[in-house]
Formats: structure tokens, C-alpha cells, sequence
């Protein structure tokens, strides 16, 4: 029964972290996702209830963070685990285990998505670049013919 869920629960983490011809953000939802439900299975074969909460905060932001890019992998990580924990919290009192599965899934999944794109760090959009005027080209004096040449 333990390998039947083992290969359940990493089925979806694997298929997030792989690398996707997609924007970061749906890779991010997809790895916050997967990786906030994956730890909360986990968790809570290994350790009961709080390992189900710990497994889930780790797993949002091991999901969360493989899958942002590089600039925004630490925003990522932090949304993921939060938004897992309180996820899989939430669910847990509203609709018992399966809702902490779900409530991870979601919640790493939106908390990762929402920390990637509060800290977008990795495509500047405030370049300036100067602009200095055209090059003056220089005339040389010629001899003009005037009425008293």
C-alpha cells in the first residue's frame, strides 16, 4: 500500500518539475502545486497530522522554488510554503484528509504563483538607456564668393 501511494504522490511532482514549454507561472502553479500536495501525503504517513502540515510547507517550497526562475526562486519558496501550510491547515478542518491534500495542492500552488510574481527580479523593465544627440559634424571654412571678391 506504501509503494502504491509513494508512486502516486511523486507521479505529479515529477511531471512539475519537469521543464515545460510554458510561462513561469503555470510551471510555478503546476510545481507549488504538486509539490504543497505531494509533501501532505507524505507527511502524513510518516508523522500523522503535523507531519502532514510540515510535509506540505516543505513540499510547496521545494515545488515552488524548482520551478521559478532565477531571480524569483526565493519569493517562490516562501509563497509556496505558506500557502501550502495554510492550504492543507484549512482543508484539514473543512473537509477532513482528503481536503488537506487539496488544500496543499492549492494552496502551494497559488502561494508560489503570487510570490514569483511579487518578486520578479529576473526581467528588469527600468533599463534606461541614455541618449546623447547626434554628432555634430564639423564644416571646414571655404572660400565664399561674395559680391566683392
Amino acid at each position: 500500500m506504501l509503494k502504491k501511494t509513494m508512486t502516486l504522490a511523486l507521479l505529479p511532482l515529477m511531471f512539475g518539475l519537469s521543464p515545460a514549454m510554458a510561462g513561469e507561472t503555470l510551471n510555478t502553479i503546476i510545481g507549488g502545486g504538486a509539490g504543497g500536495a505531494a509533501g501532505a501525503l507524505l507527511g502524513k504517513q510518516m508523522a500523522g497530522d503535523t507531519g502532514a502540515l510540515v510535509g506540505a510547507a516543505l513540499g510547496g517550497a521545494a515545488g515552488g522554488a524548482a520551478t521559478a526562475n532565477r531571480g524569483n526562486k526565493n519569493e517562490a519558496a516562501l509563497g509556496g510554503a505558506v500557502g501550502a501550510l495554510g492550504g492543507a491547515a484549512l482543508g484539514k478542518n473543512l473537509a477532513g484528509d482528503g481536503g488537506q491534500l487539496i488544500g496543499a495542492g492549492v494552496g502551494g500552488a497559488a502561494g508560489s504563483a503570487l510570490g514569483a510574481k511579487s518578486g520578479d527580479n529576473y526581467h528588469r523593465t527600468d533599463v534606461h538607456h541614455h541618449y546623447h544627440g547626434k554628432k555634430k559634424k564639423k564644416r571646414k571654412h571655404k572660400h565664399r564668393h561674395r559680391w566683392d571678391d
